[in-house]
């Protein structure tokens, strides 16, 4: 179910108001959980040393890489949301570390992004790829 937010910023809100031009009479805002969804897996993409499984043909040949964008679903509730994330990490790096840090970046350019508040984010770490020079090509999987 979409969201739907006051597009006036606080501080306009009087100017607006005194102008007759309130937000209800200018319309509202509505924001689609998809839209949260692939703002929230761009956000994880553009991460260092998180990664993701892009899907094959009915599941088969998945292939997890650090190229691809992690896989967020959004519950939304009215002006806030709950992620579930599934994505990879780097390996070696600390998985507790790593996770809350991505979880606060997470959270905050989700909500700079979207106004939109993040309740909270739930993690899955569903592989661990070997950090190698160069490309993402050949890059081993630890699943």
């Amino acid at each position: 179910m979409p969201s739907t937010l006051d597009a006036t910023p606080p501080s306009t809100a009087s100017a607006t108001a005194d102008r007759g031009d309130s937000p209800a009479r200018r319309g509202g805002l509505t924001i689609a959980d998809k839209v949260v969804e692939r703002t929230a897996g761009q956000i994880l993409k553009d991460l260092p040393g998180v990664g993701g499984t892009s899907s094959g043909l009915f599941g088969i040949g998945a292939n997890s890489s650090m190229d691809t964008r992690p896989s967020v679903d959004v519950t939304l509730s009215g002006r806030s949301c709950t992620l579930a994330v599934s994505l990879g990490l780097s390996y070696p790096s600390p998985i507790a570390e790593v996770t809350e840090q991505v979880r606060t970046q997470l959270s905050s350019e989700v909500e700079r992004l979207t106004g939109v508040v993040v309740r909270q984010v739930d993690i899955a770490v569903r592989w661990l790829g070997v950090r190698s020079s160069g490309s993402d090509q050949g890059r081993r999987s630890l699943q």
